[in-house]
């Protein structure tokens, strides 16, 4: 206990000591941030080094104004967003991460009953809103490359579609569509329904976006978060680039637009956006344990598929152990996954000590 009250402190000492530690330093080394647990979570592809020490500093100072309403730092912080895009701040809505801004978006399809066309798999956590909305879903395999069959979903649009959704890089797969194709696939469906882009990990991959798209047309949505490569998983906040009437729109359901974020959570989000040197050597970190997981993997002829993300789906069906126990009994969690007719574990990247950690234990059990 005592330990762990000195590294709290110490973590916080280092979160007010100011700009100076911070950037300096991060091109030599980063460290993970995790003072509540010893645990080595890699189930949920978070990133373990952040909130950047810069975003950490700025929630330090702005929960001291949590007594007031987010009103004032919400429009710098648009401002600064849009601007990171070359978009305008009008095309901007903020949520609680990228979930609050799926869950608008089909909110808003729904109110025709009809259906989603989605890859199989994908990212599914915000399925259940959308069914208890009304909306059904189609889903699409995945190509023989593990990337999204945008020639076959485009072909199963039809008059029941609402929406199409597509997570660009994918979740679980960490695979990625080409951008170019990615852009034709959205101006012809558009023509046809509503396409939402899901670009939570474009970071990590280093993809352009698809938001000077979305601003010019009022059928496309991208969605973005500070909940991967910045850090801020736990301050839940988002955002939505879309066309102004589309902005308009999801924010009239929410209570007030850009209700769902506070003070600390946008201070955290403005400063993440200043840290650079911080994301590139979070991107880079990532790479690295990428590639500590890819030669244990073939160590053990364990079959991946090559992610460009913070996270790694491998088949697991000839561990004759239960994988997925035998991790958490050495405090190591990751994700089981039923896909493609086997068993799977999605691993997600933690920092690179983590990974030797998870890399040594997987040995072990397999």
């Amino acid at each position: 206990m005592q330990s762990s009250r000195r590294h709290w402190i110490r973590q916080s000492s280092l979160a007010l000591a100011g700009l100076g530690f911070a950037s300096e330093l991060l091109a030599k080394e980063i460290k993970p941030f995790s003072p509540v647990t010893k645990q080595i979570l890699l189930n949920s592809n978070e990133n373990a080094y952040g909130p950047s020490p810069m975003a950490r500093k700025a929630m330090m100072e702005a929960y001291l104004s949590s007594n007031r309403y987010p009103d004032d730092v919400i429009s710098p912080l648009k401002k600064k967003i849009a601007a990171h895009w070359n978009v305008g701040a009008e095309n901007i809505l903020l949520g609680a991460g990228s979930s609050e801004i799926i869950g608008l978006a089909t909110h808003h399809v729904s109110a025709n009953k009809g259906h989603v066309l989605v890859g199989e798999p994908a990212y599914k956590v915000w399925n259940g809103q959308a069914e208890a909305f009304g909306l059904s879903f189609n889903r699409i395999a995945l190509t023989d490359k593990k990337v999204h069959d945008l020639n076959k979903m485009l072909g199963s649009v039809t008059g029941e579609t609402r929406m199409v959704y597509i997570c660009n890089p994918n979740n679980p797969t960490g695979t990625v569509n080409d951008v170019n194709e990615l852009r034709s696939f959205a101006e012809e469906a558009s023509k046809k329904t509503m396409v939402f882009i899901d670009e939570a990990y474009t970071e990590y991959a280093q993809l352009p976006s698809l938001a000077d798209m979305a601003v010019k047309n009022k059928n496309i949505i991208v969605a973005k978060t500070f909940s991967k490569i910045y850090g801020l998983a736990g301050a839940r906040i988002g955002y939505a680039i879309a066309h102004t009437d589309m902005i308009n729109t999801l924010g009239s359901y929410q209570p007030w637009s850009d209700s769902a974020v506070s003070v600390v959570s946008v201070a955290a989000a403005s400063a993440s956006l200043d840290d650079k040197t911080f994301t590139e050597q979070c991107r880079l970190n990532a790479a690295k344990a990428r590639d500590i997981c890819y030669n244990t993997f073939n160590q053990l002829k364990l079959e991946y598929i090559p992610s460009q993300t913070n996270f790694i789906l491998f088949h697991i069906d000839s561990i004759q152990k239960d994988l997925i126990k035998e991790m958490a009994a050495q405090n190591i969690y990751v994700q089981y996954r039923p896909h493609f007719g086997g068993k799977w574990c999605r691993v997600s990247m933690g920092t690179v000590e983590e990974m030797q950690q998870f890399c040594e234990a997987l040995k072990t059990i397999a």
